[in-house]
């Protein structure tokens, strides 16, 4: 019955076109933020078991397709398999000379925030490259309004930078990258609302 109802859920999410290959694949979820562990799955059509299907992936801004990982099917030829994107990424399974189709991953960058000092707050952006600036924005009633722009230096982890805000205590602030800021290997991202 569990097998059936993976297949079941496998057959719905695989790409259109897959039929053309006998090994499908599909992602879930589809978008991400740059910490989160994505969920490649598919199936070999003839259904062996023990098969090995070889995970390869093209990141954005990057040098074309690498194998990545490897992963061996199951019972009825499925096969199962996570993976990290830190950005927006393209997938794609191979098994002797058939590849499946490609399936897109997007991804945001990961904005971590620290205010445990009053009239201070720590930044950091992790993403597989660095960023220039982002905005901070406070509440305003039902709507957020600018603060101001602020300048993000190098860290370990992508970018970062220590803010000293000059805002009443209780102010409802957040932090915000933008479609122009993150490029185009990344979505927009925000942080949840922080409290001064």
């Amino acid at each position: 019955m569990a097998a059936a109802a993976l297949l079941g859920a496998i057959a719905l999410a695989a790409p259109l076109g897959a039929a053309t290959s006998p090994l499908s694949i599909s992602a879930r979820p589809s978008i991400v933020s740059a910490t989160n562990t994505v969920r490649l799955f598919g199936r070999l059509s003839n259904g062996q078991p023990g098969q090995s299907i070889q995970i390869e992936m093209s990141e954005c801004g990057g040098y074309g397709w690498r194998v990545l990982t490897h992963t061996e099917t199951t019972s009825l030829g499925a096969w199962d398999v996570g993976v990290d994107p830190i950005t927006t990424t393209k997938f794609r399974a191979s098994w002797r000379n058939a590849t499946s189709t490609v399936v897109t991953v997007r991804a945001r960058p990961y904005i971590f925030t620290d205010n445990h000092h009053h009239q201070r707050l720590l930044v950091e952006v992790r993403a597989n490259e660095p960023f220039k600036s982002a905005l901070l924005q406070r509440r305003e009633r039902n709507r957020w309004v600018l603060v101001r722009p602020f300048t993000l230096g190098r860290s370990f982890s992508g970018s970062a930078a220590d803010l000293h805000l000059r805002l009443h205590r209780g102010t409802r602030v957040r932090i915000v990258l933008t479609q122009a800021q993150v490029g185009r290997c990344y979505l927009p991202a925000q942080t949840t609302t922080v409290v001064t």
